[in-house]
This record gives C-alpha cells, sequence and structure tokens, in this order.
C-alpha cells in the first residue's frame, strides 16, 4: 500500500513538472512564431522522470548539485554556440519588442541573426527550467522556485499585449503553478496525504480556470490595456528616466533653480522631446527659460519685472515672418519660442522675460519668427532694469574670471555696450575662449566642494558640457561689464518645410547678451558638442549632417497666420520593424489568438471585480478548511500527552482572544502531561476536550468582526 502511495505520488509531481515547463516553452514558441521543436516533447518528460527519480530521499541534495555541476560543464564547453544561439533569440524577441518600445532598438544585435539556429537557446532554456522545477516539487515542494523558472517563457509573451500565446500551453502552465501553490502546505507538512492534497488541487485549479473560459470567451476578449496605450506608457516611462541627467542639469522640467552642485551625467540616448516645422532653412535656438540670479553654484530665475512684453519680442509689432510650428511629446507648463519672433501663439502669458507660460496646457502650437537680425528701438525703462540685474555677480566669482581673462591676455570690452556689432563680436571672442577651456564631454567629473563653480572650471576643470561653458561664458561677460544671462531649452536644424524631430540629446544652455535693445544670442559651448550634431552615434551608426545657419536676408514676403495644426508627424529614420496592421494580419491571424471574426470587444471590468471578489472568498476559505483540517490531523495522530499540550495551547491563545478564563482542570491536565511521568488516561483526554470545545463556544459568541477575524484569519475556530 505504502509503495502504491508513494507511485501516486510520483507520478503527479511528474505530470506538473511536465505540464508546466511544456506549457512554459510552448506559450514562448506560439506567441512569436519560432520554430517548431518537436524534439522537445520527448525531451522534457524523460528529463524530468530522471530528475524525479533522482531528487528524493537523503542523497536528493548531492544528486541535484552533482547534476548541477555536470549542467554547468557542458554549459561550458558549449558556450559559443549558445552564446550564439541565445544572440538569434534575443534578436527575434527585440525586433518584436521595438515596434513599441522604441528604447530595445539600442540593444539589439548589428548585424542580421538566424531565426532557424535558435533551437540551441530553448533546449538550453527547457533543461534548465525542467531542472529547477523538478528540484522545486520533489526534493523542496516549494512553488515560488518552480514559478519563476517558468517566468523566462511566459513573461515575454505579455510585454506586448498583441504577442498572446496559444491557449492550450498558457493553461498548462498556470493549471501546474495553480496546483502546485494549492497543495504547498499539505505536501511540506504532511507527505502520507501529499497525493490526495495535489488531486483535489488540481480538480479546484482545472474548476477556476474553466469558469475563467466560460465567462470569457476567447472571441470576445479584450486585453485590458491597449498595445497603444502600453507603448505610450513605456515610452514615457523610458524617456524620463533617460532624460533625468537633464532633469538634474536643468534642462528639462523648467525648474525654478538650476544646481550645479547637482550635475550629473546627461543621457546618451536618444528619446523624441519635440517634433518641429519651418517655412525656412534655419538653425533654431528655441528657447525654454531664462536665469539672471547666480550666487556662485546655483542659478535661479530672478524677480519678475511688470513690463509689456515687448522688451523680450521686440518684433512683436511686424506683421511678416516665418511660420514655426512645434510639437511637445508631453504638454509642458512652458512654450517654446525662438528669437525675433513676430507673433506669439494665442492664449499664452508671458512671465516677464523669464519664460513664456503655457496657459492652455497644449502641446502644439504655432508661431512667425523673422531669420534674420534687424535694428529695433530700445526701451529705456527696460534697459536701467537689465543694467540693474544682469550685472550681479558673486565678489568671489568676479574676481576668479578676471583673474582667468588676465591670464588669457583678454582685451577690456567696448565701453559702450549699447552699440550692437562691437559688443556682439566682443563677446564672442569670450564666448570662443571659454569653449576652449576644457574638452566636452557629456559625463564629466562632479565639482569639488567649497569652491567657486566659475574659477574652477575655467581653471581646474578638464571636461565639461554646455552648462559648465554657459555658466563660466555668463560670469565673465557680466565681470568684463556686459549685461548677460544664462538660457535653457533646444537647438535644431529645421530644412524647410520637412518636420523634424528634436530628442533630449539637444538640450542645451547658451548665453543671452543684452545690446542693441534686443538680447542675442551667444554659443560658448565647443562645436563638437553632441547637442549640435543631434542624433550623433548613439545608437544606429549614422554620422549627422551639420547644418550651418542660413544667409539672412533683407526681405520677407507677408504671409498668412500659421495653422495651429502641425502635420503628420514624421516616419522614424531608424531602420525598425514596423507594426503590422489590424487589416494586414486578420487574415493570417491564428484560430487559437482569438481575432473573433465580427464580434465586438466588450469591457470586461465587472467580470473582473467579479472573478476577483469570488477568488479571494474561495481562498479565504479554502485556506481556513485546509489550516483547520491539518491541525485536526496532527491532533488525531499526536500521542496523549502531546494531544493534551496541543489543545491546552489553543486554548491559551484563545484566552488572548476573549474566551475567558481557562478552567483551573484544564491547567492540572496541562501540567499533568508536561512535567510528570504520568500518561493522561482517555478519560482525562476526553475531560480536557470538552474544555476546549467549550472555549471555543465561547470565542465564537463574541461580536461580528472579531468572530470573523478569529473564523477566516488566524482560522482557530
Amino acid at each position: 500500500m505504502k509503495k502504491k502511495h508513494s507511485l501516486h505520488c510520483f507520478l503527479l509531481d511528474w505530470l506538473m513538472i511536465i505540464l508546466g515547463v511544456l506549457g512554459s516553452l510552448f506559450c514562448l514558441i506560439s506567441a512569436f512564431s519560432f520554430p517548431y521543436p518537436s524534439g522537445l516533447l520527448v525531451l522534457i518528460p524523460v528529463l524530468a522522470l530522471i530528475f524525479c527519480l533522482l531528487f528524493q530521499g537523503k542523497l536528493g541534495k548531492h544528486y541535484a548539485l552533482g547534476l548541477l555541476a555536470l549542467l554547468l560543464f557542458f554549459v561550458w564547453l558549449l558556450r559559443r554556440e549558445l552564446v550564439e544561439s541565445f544572440r538569434n533569440l534575443w534578436g527575434e524577441l527585440g525586433r518584436r519588442f521595438a515596434m513599441g518600445y522604441d528604447q530595445v532598438i539600442d540593444f539589439l544585435p548589428r548585424d542580421p541573426t538566424r531565426p532557424e539556429n535558435i533551437l540551441p537557446a530553448l533546449t538550453c532554456l527547457a533543461i534548465g527550467e525542467t531542472f529547477l522545477c523538478s528540484l522545486a516539487v520533489r526534493l523542496w515542494k516549494r512553488t515560488f522556485p518552480a514559478a519563476l523558472a517558468m517566468l523566462p517563457g511566459i513573461v515575454p509573451c505579455f510585454v506586448l499585449t498583441d504577442t498572446p500565446p496559444d491557449l492550450l500551453p498558457l493553461l498548462a502552465a498556470v493549471f501546474s503553478i495553480l496546483t502546485q501553490a494549492l497543495s504547498q502546505s499539505v505536501r511540506r507538512r504532511r507527505t502520507g496525504e501529499q497525493g490526495k492534497a495535489v488531486v483535489l488541487s488540481a480538480a479546484f485549479s482545472a474548476a477556476i480556470l474553466g469558469l475563467l473560459l466560460l465567462l470569457i470567451p476567447e472571441k470576445t476578449y479584450s486585453p485590458p490595456i491597449s498595445w497603444e496605450d502600453l507603448s505610450s506608457q513605456m515610452q514615457r516611462w523610458g524617456q524620463e528616466q533617460s532624460n533625468r541627467g537633464n532633469l538634474l542639469a536643468g534642462l528639462a522640467g523648467n525648474p525654478e533653480v538650476v544646481d550645479l552642485t547637482e550635475l550629473g551625467a546627461l543621457p546618451n540616448h536618444p528619446s523624441t522631446a519635440l517634433h518641429v516645422r519651418s517655412s525656412v532653412d534655419n538653425y533654431l535656438y528655441l528657447r525654454g527659460s531664462s536665469y539672471s540670479e547666480f550666487d556662485g553654484t546655483r542659478w535661479r530665475r530672478g524677480t519678475a519685472e511688470p513690463l509689456n512684453k515687448s522688451f523680450l519680442f521686440p518684433y512683436l509689432q511686424q506683421t511678416r515672418g516665418e511660420a514655426l510650428t512645434i510639437e511637445t511629446v508631453d504638454p509642458e507648463d512652458r512654450i517654446y519660442t525662438t528669437y525675433q519672433l513676430t507673433q506669439l501663439p494665442p492664449n499664452v502669458e508671458v512671465i516677464s522675460d523669464i519664460y513664456v507660460r503655457n496657459s492652455g496646457s497644449r502641446n502644439r502650437y504655432s508661431m512667425r519668427f523673422f531669420p534674420y537680425l534687424a535694428a529695433v528701438s530700445a526701451d529705456a525703462q527696460y534697459a536701467s532694469w537689465v543694467q540693474e540685474h544682469d550685472l550681479d555677480l558673486p565678489e568671489q566669482t568676479r574676481r576668479g574670471v578676471l583673474a582667468w581673462w588676465e591670464a588669457q591676455g583678454g582685451e577690456a570690452a567696448p565701453a559702450d555696450h549699447t552699440l550692437a556689432e562691437p559688443t556682439e563680436n566682443f563677446a564672442r571672442k569670450v564666448a570662443a575662449a571659454v569653449s576652449g577651456c576644457a574638452d566636452y564631454s557629456r559625463n564629466p567629473l562632479p565639482m569639488p566642494e567649497d569652491v567657486d563653480f566659475c574659477t574652477w572650471f575655467l581653471n581646474d576643470a578638464d571636461e565639461g558640457f554646455c552648462v559648465h561653458y554657459a555658466t563660466a561664458c555668463t560670469a565673465l561677460l557680466r565681470a568684463l561689464g556686459i549685461p548677460a544671462r544664462y538660457v535653457s531649452g533646444y537647438v535644431c536644424a529645421t530644412p524647410a518645410n520637412k518636420t523634424v524631430a528634436v530628442t533630449n540629446l539637444q538640450a542645451h544652455a547658451w548665453v543671452e547678451v543684452w545690446t542693441g535693445g534686443r538680447w542675442i544670442q551667444i554659443e560658448p559651448t565647443p562645436n563638437d558638442a553632441t547637442e549640435f550634431t543631434g542624433l550623433a552615434e548613439y545608437g544606429w551608426g549614422q554620422p549627422a549632417v551639420p547644418v550651418n545657419p542660413p544667409e539672412t536676408t533683407a526681405e520677407v514676403s507677408p504671409q498668412a497666420p500659421p495653422d495651429e495644426t502641425l502635420p503628420p508627424l514624421p516616419d522614424d529614420t531608424r531602420e525598425r520593424p514596423t507594426r503590422p496592421s489590424k487589416e494586414s494580419t486578420a487574415a493570417t491571424e491564428p484560430v487559437g489568438h482569438g481575432s473573433g471574426g465580427n464580434a465586438k470587444p466588450r469591457d470586461l471590468t465587472p467580470i473582473w471585480v467579479v472573478l476577483g471578489v469570488i477568488g479571494s472568498l474561495a481562498l479565504i476559505l479554502g485556506r481556513r478548511a485546509l489550516a483547520l483540517r491539518l491541525w485536526e490531523n496532527r491532533l488525531a495522530r499526536a500521542p496523549g500527552n502531546e494531544r493534551a499540550r496541543m489543545l491546552y495551547q489553543r486554548m491559551l491563545r484563545m484566552q488572548r482572544l476573549g474566551s475567558g478564563p481557562i478552567p483551573a482542570e484544564a491547567e492540572r491536565l496541562a501540567n499533568m502531561a508536561g512535567f510528570s511521568q504520568h500518561t493522561l488516561t482517555d478519560a482525562e483526554l476526553h475531560d480536557l476536550q470538552q474544555i476546549y470545545n467549550q472555549q471555543k463556544c465561547r470565542l465564537s459568541f463574541h461580536g461580528f468582526w472579531r468572530k470573523l477575524y478569529c473564523k477566516y484569519i488566524l482560522a482557530i475556530i
């Protein structure tokens, strides 16, 4: 009888392992249309049989270690073939993932892969899953390691909502995990009831899966989140992660303060931030925010000046200009503008000379601008404001930058900085000198503590990026008596009438100089900066073509106000897989994927809620029944004195929950069972059992919530 029972347990464990591993692997194979490896149907049952025979008894751990060493030895011998096969497997998976997540493209193999050479990788996965599942089921009797082993085959199928696995392998894998989970506690504690527990758990698992299939017909199933929504959310998350360096540098997020002590590495993988379209060839500086107050380590926006907006956009009285349209990936609290604007987008608020607020939270807007500089009349009131606020500098910074300028043999600034051409030429000389003080790098060393940022960068730093150069140049120009301020935004080249994508790599900081009654941009960052090359060789090996600023012209024909609607977004220039349309896949979709013909997908949220409630109640009730059954079985099999101790310990627990004091007779019998040589008689055990039943009855008369807690959470009554 004992041998028959052991054989039943062995066969049930073997079946759970086979179903779990085959279900996991064929989920992956069916979801991504991999070549069908029929040999796995024989290999996995044979390996599971061998492992189940070895992983039992006292020697099971030793056999497991020996087999693990042998498997690792074969992996080492075949390492080259396996590496190539896993590379091909990732190439095929990655191309599908790249339809939804742009970041995956950066990690795909550059040279072609061979889809037919993924069988070694699948075989290696099959052997590893079978080994770990057999170890978990037969030796450890735990569900978590077995479920963990199945994840490599199941999880990739649900990363995209348009790659569902076939129904049969998915049901097999879920059935195996559910059965193991529901029977785990019995299999670990009472091996004599293992077979019964597995059979009951299998029946319960089959009932749950069958109920799900009845309530949610496959043909009318609609995923809880659409492919487009999932792709959009993952792309947004990836952009936020890759843009953390820009956030720390104040190049993204429109912060009030740019803290130079917290500068981190700038991102090296592009993610689109804007789409820009101009009616003329140009190299644009898209202005975001300006910063005027500097304390040596931080830039602050400064105090808003309640003047009209003509000082920031002196050309707004004009009626001509070239069209510029911008679309941001996400709505931002500011409008990106360029220089020489003749028309602002409607419904915006100019916040002094700091930035333009996006009052409508739009992500698409249009404006007009002059692609050349023209003479303007200066605003005397604003010019006085600039002289008062945009020349401030800490004394330590002033001395440090002037000493560096003198060491470079720099000349004095023009006596009258209101003259546009001399001041602009001098400012560009200062910017050129600053650009040569250190090499450009997107990941420079952080500044030391307790030093002046500008003095340290000009004299001691080996590397820096746009924030470093713009800060030092602004401070030096102020020290030389020229009003200047720090500005952040984007730079981009815009071929005429063509929408271009602007990425986070092109987030930039530069200098604005006040001269000739207007602010003009000055560039101190070296020419080899990645901001100017756009999508440099950071993933696709396509070198950027430098675009020179267009030659200025003196005539611009009047045009109608720009349309607020942008043209369709451009196709990505990268070579990546294209997502098949619903029309193209409808005819070729396999039956198991549930296209449903003309069946209309329906909202399944109420069904999921009901199933969640039913499942939770079933688990609570099942757990209570199982816990009571285990305790009663242990009580029935225990010797007399051990049984008395178990009853007394349970009564002590009930007393703490409010069942009342324990009678003295129960304490006497418990002490006799625990601290004397006397063996309790059946009559004494019967009396103790009666006292226990009375305590349990008293506890059941308590209030609803305490009774619920004791009955279904603690499972002691």
